[in-house]
């Protein structure tokens, strides 16, 4: 009900932005090819702002937004809106243009450097677009070449300076403002939403949890011989609430640490003393987590993610986890096996070496009565509840044999999900009861 409520809300904003547009470009349309491609220009422009803004929405962190999509999908949402604003940023100039090039009867050169000489705020427009396109650009770079995540953040931050560069032209040259005054109202009532939105989510809430919990690191354990658990205290950590499953944004507030935030699962549930951070070495930044020092202040932005057991209505669960994907996982398995669940945990690794929370598994196995079956590429010698090789539909199907019954929790490498969730369907599980979380945010 509450996502249905926000499409209306979302495709109210449209009809009424397209009533304004229609309301004075809309006759030109009737008026010749020229005018007619004006007014569509215009409407690309419209169009082109409102997928800027809703970019910042989808990546603002908002709670009353996130909770009801889940991070990880707003993000995969957020690059293929990315993708159709940037074709509407490009057209919209482009079309303007080349319409009063047809009406003046210049050639296209022409016309856009008198545009650029005569319309105020164009050239720092100009600069705007060139900005997104860089900003598109360097982007696919980054993901292609698998780059360090901060510099794709970094990246991202001249669309700031691109949206602020775009401002001054909408509301000086945009013919569809300067004829109706309300129009100016609620365009910039949108801007105002938007950004006092994105303003809150990401920089006064995360201010206001520091200032009122002054989380620190009180411990650092090896887990295994490349991951480490993070151990963070604080003031009133009783009301620090979050759910099993549930990840959050970290800043180390350490020299040589502050300039990174990560994104990291919250390896136990609450219990209102400490929080866990279960982090493997498998880059620059998180190969230096075992040297950070004790008592270091730790910004927190979270809780975030819908990966919680707010998503079963089921008795019977069934756990998929790869490396470090078992962090999630096991909150889950404590929270879930309070509550009698009936559950099955299948967890691949490379080896025995690399098995996360081992100890703590087998504890909780016998805790709650439930199977845990370990798949490993490289397995020395045969043991009970031990397979070799990889997690599949043919270890899923002969593994669990009431595998139909079962709702699915499954976090991992994204290669592991990528092929696991078409198996999982084809083992006869609606996709509904899958529940996956890539925590691949960029």
């Amino acid at each position: 009900m509450k996502k249905f409520i926000l499409y209306t809300f979302f495709v109210i904003n449209l009809l009424i932005i397209l009533y304004f547009w229609w309301n004075n470009s809309g006759p030109l349309l009737m008026q010749g090819s020229a005018n007619a491609l004006l007014a569509i220009a215009r409407l690309f422009g419209l169009i082109a702002v409102v997928g800027v803004l809703t970019q910042f929405i989808l990546i603002g962190r908002e709670v009353w937004i996130e909770q009801l999509f889940g991070l990880d999908k707003l993000s995969r949402v957020h690059h293929i809106i990315g993708q159709v604003t940037y074709f509407f940023i490009i057209l919209h100039p482009t079309l303007v243009i080349y319409a009063y090039s047809l009406l003046r009867h210049k050639n296209y050169i022409q016309q856009e450097l008198e545009i650029l000489n005569t319309f105020k705020d164009t050239p720092l427009a100009l600069f705007g677009v060139i900005l997104f396109t860089v900003v598109v650009g360097l982007s696919i770079y980054i993901v292609r070449k698998r780059l360090k995540y901060e510099t794709w953040y970094y990246v991202h931050l001249l669309n700031y300076l691109a949206v602020a560069s775009v401002w001054g032209h909408q509301l000086a040259n945009g013919e569809d403002f300067l004829s109706q005054p309300i129009f100016v109202k609620y365009w910039y009532a949108l801007y105002i939403f938007v950004f006092g939105n994105f303003l809150i989510s990401r920089f006064i809430r995360p201010a206001i949890l520091f200032y009122k919990h002054r989380f620190y690191i009180e411990n650092l354990v090896s887990e295994t011989q490349d991951t480490t658990s993070v151990y963070i205290n604080g003031k009133e950590m009783q009301k620090f609430n979050f759910q099993a499953g549930q990840f959050v944004f970290v800043r180390f507030l350490a020299k040589g640490y502050r300039w990174q935030k990560h994104p990291f699962s919250l390896s136990k549930s609450y219990d209102g003393k400490n929080i866990r951070l279960s982090i493997k070495a498998s880059g620059d930044f998180t190969k230096t987590i075992p040297h950070l020092p004790i008592n270091t202040p730790v910004w927190i932005d979270g809780p975030y993610g819908t990966f919680t057991q707010k998503s079963s209505n089921k008795d019977k669960i069934l756990f998929i986890a790869g490396g470090i994907g078992i962090t999630p996982i096991r909150s889950l398995i404590q929270e879930l096996g309070s509550k009698n669940k009936d559950m099955i945990l299948i967890y691949g690794n490379k080896s025995a070496s690399d098995i996360v929370f081992k100890e703590e598994l087998e504890s909780f196995s016998q805790q709650f009565n439930f199977p845990i079956y370990h798949v490993l590429n490289n397995l020395e010698k045969p043991e009970p509840n031990y397979y070799q090789g990889f997690i599949d539909k043919q270890k899923i199907e002969s593994i669990v044999k009431d595998v139909v019954e079962r709702e699915v929790f499954l976090c991992g490498p994204p290669i592991m999900m990528t092929k696991l969730v078409p198996a999982l369907k084809e083992l006869g599980i609606d996709l509904k009861k899958i529940h996956f979380e890539k925590f691949s945010l960029w």
